[in-house]
């Protein structure tokens, strides 16, 4: 435990490397969900693109620590790759959730003072969930793509693979509609409200513990 939470802190430390810029960043991204929702009259827009900034964070550690070769300097130290794809994905993990916490007041702060009317906690939470576990899904389509090619050779794959599994999970959501017309229905009511909370967080794990097997097996074997 103690090797997970020194390798969180080095991931913190590249952080405050560049934490002016990143909170520069944040002011942007408020006046622009602000902006973007007095214009729009929508709150959800500007909340997708703070929650997807801020979760995305950390996957630019992976950059510096290719930069400076820090995977193999901690492999010289009594750490194994297993601790640290596992800190990586802890990591990226509590920042997505920190992430939702900071979009949640955001979303809560839009709510009551653009609109000043009373507000449905319930449905910011769910539809905050909801966000949190599509970008949970491009971080871990992401972060594979890094450990088999690296961060700079890897930057298209990451851009495509995340595009075609969301195209082959669309193929997929037509063919179950097609087999399950009720399906359909269920989807679109206001039922499914009910259970979008366990649902999310379901998958949102399963999509972690998916992505960091595959990240696992690709770093177990790379050349550093």
């Amino acid at each position: 435990m103690n090797t997970i939470i020194g390798l969180l802190l080095k991931d913190l430390y590249v952080f405050k490397t560049y934490r002016k810029n990143f909170i520069i960043s944040m002011i942007i991204f408020i006046i622009i969900i602000l902006v973007a929702s007095i214009e729009t009259n929508m709150i959800t827009p500007g909340t997708i693109l703070f929650l997807l900034f801020f979760g995305m964070n950390s996957i630019s550690t992976f950059s510096y620590d290719e930069a400076q070769e820090t995977d193999k300097y901690i492999l010289s130290l009594p750490i194994n790759r297993k601790e640290i794809v596992k800190a990586k994905y802890i990591f990226a993990f509590l920042n997505s959730i920190l992430a939702l916490i900071f979009g949640f007041i955001i979303s809560l702060i839009c709510t009551l003072l653009l609109y000043n009317k009373s507000y449905n906690l319930y449905e910011i939470v769910c539809n905050l969930l909801l966000i949190f576990t599509g970008i949970s899904f491009l971080i871990c389509s992401e972060v594979p793509c890094i450990y088999k090619w690296g961060a700079e050779k890897g930057r298209m794959q990451a851009v495509i693979i995340p595009i075609i599994l969301l195209l082959l999970l669309g193929i997929v959501f037509i063919f179950l509609i097609a087999l399950f017309p009720n399906l359909y229905y269920f989807v679109t009511s206001k039922e499914i409200y009910k259970f979008i909370p366990i649902l999310t967080l379901i998958t949102s794990l399963i999509i972690y513990l998916i992505s960091y097997k595959i990240s696992l097996h690709f770093f177990k074997y790379k050349d550093l």
